[in-house]
């Protein structure tokens, strides 16, 4: 992170943090009714669908040489935005199964 430039790829790194932390609930949600699943396994899928990129990410970015400062980028967005979206997807997951 402490080497990557904070300005490349904005657009791109908004764009999978928007993905993976607010579409990925909606599908997951979508086949939840689809599958007629409730309760607790219910709960468990559409909670786990927006949890925030995984720092294992960056790192095989890194090692492979990759993207690697998109890839820190990314994991650090999504974390940061995690703390709202989580927030959120917890409580309509309370609410909703």
């Amino acid at each position: 992170m402490a080497s990557s430039k904070r300005q490349q790829h904005t657009s791109a790194v908004l764009l999978s943090s928007i993905v993976r932390l607010i579409i990925s609930p909606i599908c997951a949600y979508g086949l939840i009714m689809l599958l007629h699943l409730d309760g607790i396994t219910a709960q468990a899928l559409f909670i786990a669908s927006a949890i925030p990129t995984s720092r294992n990410s960056a790192a095989l970015a890194l090692e492979y040489g990759n993207e690697p400062g998109f890839a820190a980028q990314a994991v650090l967005v999504s974390m940061l935005l995690s703390s709202i979206t989580l927030t959120v997807v917890v409580n309509l997951a309370m609410v909703l199964f």
